[in-house]
């Protein structure tokens, strides 16, 4: 009677499934990892956006404090300063 599986046919076929192994389990990682990296792409785009925001939430605040405005009423009313007299105002010349 012929054996099915000879010592030959044998070691082929664990060669084969140990490739064919390393192959799926190769396959599921990069799968598993191109998930995770879809995960923290999505969270650094929604971290940017809200940086994003925020940056613009700061330019608009700094540009209300800046306002000439705001300087004035804060030098009149809280520090007392007043407009300069023509006579104390002193001007500078650059020569180049």
């Amino acid at each position: 009677m012929k054996r099915l599986l000879s010592k030959e046919h044998l070691a082929s076929w664990v060669i084969l499934f140990i490739l064919l192994s390393a192959w799926a389990i190769f396959h599921v990682w990069t799968r598993h990892m191109n998930t995770e990296l879809g995960y923290k792409i999505t969270s650094q785009q929604a971290l940017k956006q809200r940086l994003m925001s925020d940056n613009m939430a700061l330019r608009l605040e700094i540009s209300t404090l800046k306002s000439s405005k705001r300087l004035e009423h804060i030098a009149k009313d809280e520090l007392g300063m007043n407009m300069p007299k023509p006579e104390q105002v002193v001007y500078l010349w650059l020569d180049e």
